[in-house]
C-alpha cells in the first residue's frame, strides 16, 4: 500500500551539470519546462521516485528485452544514449540552477502514495536500468555510487547523456494523469511485433518453443513481451550463419550495426529462403552462441597466455569490464562482459562449419564438423586472430562490429581450421 504523499518530506535531487546542457522555457503561464543532459556519473538512477508512474518498475519488472537493449545501448553505445533513448519525464516543484558552480537542484514536495503530482512520470524502466548499472559497479567497490572516485566510474557512464525534461508547475491532478497516460502509451507498435502478428516469426517459434527445447519461453516475439531475450537478437545471430555471406567480398556487419531492423530481412524474398535453410541447426546456434560467450575467457587465456582479460583497453574504460552474468538463453556463466562488437565477428566465424544444402535441393543446412569440439580445439586460435584485430581498430567494439575485413578475416582462419579437420579426417 502505498503510503499518502501529504506525509511525505521535501526531497533535494542535486547534481552537476554545465549551462550547456541546461535549457529552460516558460511554455505557459506558471508552467515551466527544463531540458537537462547530465551524463550518468553525475544523474544517479531511482533518486527521484515514481509513484506518479502507473507501471512497475521493481526488479522483476525491469528484466525483459527492452531493458536489455537500454542496458546494452549504455554499455556499448553511450555517446547515442541520449538519441536512441527519449529520457525520462520528472514532475517538480522547483529547478534551480547555479552557473558558477555548475549544479542543478531539483525539489520535490508531493511525490508519495497514490495522489502524487511529482516525480518520475515516464522514463521509469529507463531509470531503473541506469540504477541497477550503477549499484554493480558501487557494489564492486563496496561504497555509494555517489562516492565512487572518477577513475572508478567506467567511461561509458562519463560518455552517456540521459534526457531529462522536468515540467514544474503542473499541479492539476487530470493534467497530470493525461500527461502520464499519453507519456506511457505513445509509443509506436514496432514493425517486428507487426511481423509477429502477420506470423512472420512463426516457423521460427514452431523450433524454439518445442516442449523438447531448451529455448521455450526465453525469446520475445513483440514488443514489450516479458522474455529475457527478443526475436531480434535471435534474428541478430541467426545473420551470422546466413549463407549470403559466404559469397567473396561479403561480411554480416548488418547483424551488429542494423540489429534493430532484421525483421524486414526475415520478410525479404531474396534473404528469407537462407534463415529458414538455418532450421535444422538454429538451436546448436543459440547454444553456440552462449557457449563462445561462456568460454571467451578460457580462449583468451590460451591465446595471450599470461594476460588479463579485465585489463584490456585503458584504465577508464575497459574493454572486457570483469562483471559476473548469467546469459539468458541457456544459463551458463561467465566473469566478464563481452561486447557484442567483439563477440559477433568471432561467433560469425563459426559460418565456416556450416555445410549449406547445394542449389535445388531442399534440404537444410548441417554440421562439417561439431561446432562446440571445433571451438573447445581451435577457439583459442581464432581468438588470436579476434585480438590482433581488435588493436587494429585500437581497442574499439564499435568500430570492430562493423568492420567488414574483421568479419571476413575471422572466417578465412575457421574455413583453413575446419579443412585440416576434414582433411585430417579422411586420411588423406
Amino acid at each position: 500500500m502505498r503510503t499518502n504523499s501529504a506525509s511525505a518530506p521535501v526531497k533535494s535531487i542535486a547534481f552537476s551539470i554545465d549551462k550547456e546542457h541546461y535549457r529552460r522555457i516558460e511554455v505557459e503561464p506558471g508552467v515551466t519546462i527544463c531540458h537537462l543532459y547530465p551524463t550518468l556519473i553525475a544523474w544517479v538512477g531511482r533518486e527521484a521516485p515514481d509513484d506518479v508512474n502507473p507501471r512497475s518498475h521493481e526488479e522483476k519488472a525491469i528484466t525483459g528485452s527492452v531493458p536489455k537493449a537500454i542496458e546494452q545501448t549504455i554499455r556499448e553505445n553511450p555517446d547515442d544514449f541520449y538519441l536512441a533513448n527519449r529520457g525520462e519525464t520528472i514532475l517538480a516543484q522547483s529547478v534551480s540552477f547555479d552557473p558558477d558552480k555548475q549544479r542543478i537542484e531539483v525539489v520535490l514536495t508531493d511525490y508519495s502514495g497514490e495522489s502524487a503530482r511529482h516525480g518520475v512520470a515516464d522514463g521509469g524502466t529507463t531509470d531503473a536500468v541506469i540504477s541497477r548499472i550503477q549499484k554493480e559497479i558501487a557494489d564492486s567497490h563496496k561504497v555509494e555510487y555517489r562516492n565512487l572516485t572518477a577513475d572508478q566510474v567506467p567511461q561509458y557512464l562519463r560518455n552517456a547523456r540521459v534526457h531529462l525534461e522536468v515540467i514544474v508547475g503542473l499541479e492539476d491532478r487530470d493534467r497530470i494523469a493525461r500527461l502520464v497516460q499519453g507519456r506511457n502509451t505513445s509509443r509506436q507498435v514496432k514493425p517486428w511485433t507487426i511481423a509477429d502478428f502477420k506470423g512472420s516469426f512463426d516457423w521460427i517459434k514452431d523450433i524454439l518453443e518445442a516442449n523438447e527445447s531448451q529455448f521455450k519461453g526465453k525469446i520475445g516475439y513483440e514488443e514489450n513481451a516479458a522474455a529475457p531475450v527478443n526475436i531480434l537478437e535471435v534474428l541478430a545471430i541467426l545473420t551470422l550463419f546466413h549463407p549470403m555471406y559466404d559469397a567473396k567480398g561479403k561480411a554480416p556487419t548488418v547483424a551488429y550495426s542494423s540489429k534493430g531492423r532484421m525483421d524486414r530481412r526475415l520478410t525479404d524474398k531474396d534473404a528469407e529462403p537462407g534463415y529458414r535453410v538455418l532450421s535444422p541447426v538454429l538451436r546448436d546456434i543459440l547454444r553456440l552462441h552462449d557457449y563462445v560467450y561462456a568460454n571467451f575467457h578460457a580462449k583468451y587465456k590460451e591465446a595471450v597466455p599470461g594476460g588479463k582479460l579485465g585489463r584490456r583497453g585503458k584504465t577508464d574504460d575497459r574493454v572486457f569490464p570483469k562483471s559476473a552474468k548469467t546469459l539468458p538463453l541457456t544459463g551458463l556463466g561467465t566473469q566478464y562482459q563481452v561486447p557484442t562488437g567483439v563477440l559477433y565477428p568471432l561467433l560469425g566465424s563459426l559460418r565456416a562449419l556450416v555445410r549449406f544444402p547445394k542449389d535445388g535441393k531442399k534440404s537444410g543446412a548441417s554440421w562439417r564438423v561439431d561446432p562446440f569440439e571445433f571451438f573447445d580445439k581451435s577457439g583459442g586460435e581464432l581468438m588470436e586472430n579476434l585480438i590482433a584485430q581488435l588493436e587494429f581498430v585500437q581497442n574499439n567494439p564499435q568500430t570492430m562490429g562493423k568492420t567488414k575485413p574483421v568479419y571476413t578475416a575471422l572466417h578465412d582462419r575457421a574455413r583453413l581450421l575446419v579443412a585440416e579437420i576434414e582433411h585430417a579426417g579422411s586420411g588423406e
